[in-house]
């Protein structure tokens, strides 16, 4: 097998610089909110000129994403349970783990540009997985072992199941005294599997 070939300077440069805009910028949105968090004082506090900015991002907004897009790139970096249902309560747990040091208020909004900009969601997360296709594949397994349902494409139930992931977010992130966003995934994963599992009639309810 060949050597890898060296990642060039400028390329190394250009990642530091990226990930120090996604600082700068998520430091200043918790401070102050999105809204008003300016280019300028997000290329300030990350010691760049206001053009270098524009190499890396569209609009503010992007970063949000990138963030989204980096928090999901390494979900399945260790190997799940083979067990569908004790796999998915397994990826919520680390999905909560993973925006751990993220504030409330910056997950939500970054959920909801998720889910309301669909286009600048896609064209940040490029070539990267999206949520979704790390749950797709176990899915895909619960069906072929005949846990879950397969009247739906595992791609269908791995985005319902997003979907409800997204939405318990928002909620928490925006409900004044939320409960543990872990408690939240736990429990709409169940629901979600009540429903997907085998023996389930459309309603959700086992079959008699």
């Amino acid at each position: 097998m060949s050597a890898p070939e060296p990642v060039p300077p400028t390329s190394r440069r250009g990642d530091r610089t990226r990930a120090a805009l996604v600082e700068s910028a998520l430091t200043l949105f918790a401070a102050q909110g999105v809204e008003a968090t300016s280019v300028d004082q997000v290329t300030q506090a990350a010691k760049v000129a206001k053009g270098t900015f524009y190499v890396h991002f569209e609009r503010k907004e992007d970063v949000l994403l990138e963030h989204a897009a980096a928090l999901v790139g390494d979900l399945d970096a260790r190997p799940f349970p083979d067990e569908p249902r004790a796999a998915l309560h397994a990826l919520a747990q680390r999905f909560v783990a993973a925006q751990a040091g993220t504030p409330r208020a910056v997950s939500g909004r970054m959920v909801r540009e998720i889910i309301g900009h669909r286009s600048d969601w896609l064209r940040v997360l490029g070539r990267r997985r999206a949520l979704s296709a790390v749950i797709e594949p176990i899915l895909a397994r619960g069906q072929e072992v005949g846990a879950i349902r397969d009247d739906q494409s595992p791609v269908r139930l791995a985005q319902a199941l997003t979907i409800l992931w997204l939405d318990n977010v928002i909620g928490w992130a925006e409900r004044p005294e939320p409960r543990p966003l872990v408690n939240d995934l736990e429990r709409a994963t169940s629901l979600f599997l009540d429903g997907a599992a085998v023996g389930a009639t459309p309603d959700g309810k086992p079959a008699p």
